[in-house]
């Protein structure tokens, strides 16, 4: 999705006592939400509950579901960017994420301009927005990586939106309680895999919920296979086929990878159908 932008009326620095590694505060400038985290502060149609959490500043719709179970939501951020962090290897971020909490695909779409997200990122002005109410849970893990990646790799290369979204699924990690791989797989036995040429050149015409999951799953061996920096490297300068990874081409590692993903998984009669219908986030 193209960022949204939000004019500001010049550069501001804050301070704000955040936790140092000994868990002492220290004062340090934080530079001023931007992007589409000023322009939905200064949306007067919201009003937003203020909190924070090492790394966040955490604004929570009022009068919500995410408002009534705060505590436990904003408990869970810390650990989402360190475990993103931990996946790739990237450095501390410059500054915190602002990220929102928010109640429905309605207001999504009067704050982003789309119905159709139940969460976005700008990895610019480290904004996330997440939906969660009591039947949708917060894909924090999800839109945190976006934010880590793109600030620790820069903005990915044409092309790579398997990758982008692959390794943002990767990092959440389920899909309504199972872990991407056993989704990923009952849906190929019953779909069959979506061909590699697709993923990588027609990612966002394919079917969202198997794109996403069979990106996670090829990105997550991938990551276990070459690290890191191949991935870096895939997402700065895009891929084919024919680009090597760890000394084998994309496609082979496509082909190592399919072979040898299995579950023993069965869906309960109707699970894969709803699914399919609803999407991972069902609470």
């Amino acid at each position: 999705m193209a960022p949204v932008r939000a004019r500001l009326a010049g550069a501001v620095l804050i301070l704000s006592p955040l936790t140092g590694p000994a868990g002492c505060a220290s004062r340090r400038p934080l530079t001023a939400p931007a992007g589409i985290a000023a322009a939905s502060l200064a949306d007067t149609s919201f009003r937003w509950i203020e909190r924070t959490a090492p790394g966040f500043r955490v604004h929570i719709q009022t009068g919500s579901y995410a408002a009534a179970h705060q505590d436990s939501l904003v408990a869970r951020l810390p650990s989402a960017a360190a475990h993103a962090r931990e996946l790739i290897g990237a450095p501390q971020l410059a500054g915190p994420i602002d990220l929102f909490f928010i109640e429905s695909r309605t207001e999504m779409n009067r704050l982003i301009g789309t119905r159709r997200a139940t969460g976005f990122a700008e990895p610019s002005s480290r904004t996330v927005l997440v939906m969660t109410n009591a039947g949708w849970r917060a894909f924090e893990r999800h839109e945190v990586m976006h934010v880590v990646a793109g600030q620790a790799w820069g903005p990915a290369a044409p092309g790579t939106d398997w990758l982008v979204e692959g390794l943002a699924q990767a990092a959440d990690g389920f899909c309504a309680g199972h872990p991407n791989e056993e989704v990923a797989w009952a849906l190929a036995r019953r779909h069959g895999w979506i061909p590699l040429r697709d993923v990588l050149t027609r990612f966002r015409a394919q079917p969202d919920l198997r794109a996403y999951l069979q990106a996670a799953a090829f990105t997550a061996f991938l990551l276990h296979e070459a690290g890191p920096d191949a991935l870096r490297d895939l997402w700065r300068h895009g891929a084919t086929a024919a680009t090597p990874v760890a000394g084998r081409t994309l496609a082979e590692q496509e082909a190592r990878w399919r072979t040898g993903v299995s579950s023993d998984w069965t869906p309960a009669p109707g699970q894969l159908d709803r699914i399919e219908v609803v999407g991972c986030g069902e609470a």
